[in-house]
Order: C-alpha cells, then sequence, then structure tokens
C-alpha cells in the first residue's frame, strides 16, 4: 500500500488539485480540512466547562463533590 500527499482545493464540494499533478480517475482517499475559508480567520477554540461557568457566575451549594458523593441520586435507578 502506497500513499500520496496531493495539495488540492475544494469548490463547491468538488476537489481539484491546485499543482500540475493530476488526480487519479478513481480512488480512496483521506482529506483535511487545513482552513476554512481562504482569508478569514480560524475560530476561537471551544470554552472548557470551567471556563463558561465562571463567566456565568454560577456558584455551587458545595453539597456535593460529584454524584459518587451523594447516593440518593441512584435510590431510583432501574425503576
Amino acid at each position: 500500500m502506497s500513499y500520496q500527499t496531493v495539495e488540492v482545493e475544494l469548490d463547491n464540494g468538488r476537489v481539484q488539485p491546485c499543482g500540475a499533478e493530476a488526480l487519479p480517475a478513481r480512488a480512496r482517499a483521506l482529506l483535511t480540512i487545513l482552513e476554512g475559508r481562504p482569508g478569514q480567520p480560524a475560530a476561537a477554540p471551544a470554552r472548557t466547562l470551567g471556563q463558561a461557568m465562571r463567566e456565568l457566575g454560577v456558584l455551587g451549594r458545595g453539597d456535593f463533590d460529584d454524584l459518587s458523593t451523594n447516593k440518593a441520586h441512584l435510590d431510583d435507578f432501574g425503576k
């Protein structure tokens, strides 16, 4: 099995080679999108849950660290 890397452009869902190399008439390929649209900045990275909660100003009551310390959440499990 051999692999070949070819630079291409996508135009309305069609793959066009950028250089003089011709694409094979039929082949299987993996496609990696390098950028969304030329000239537009990349999207900002997603916020973490902690960052989102801080921005919302949410404060917990501090009753439980996680579900494993609150056994009551299992009382109706499977009913």
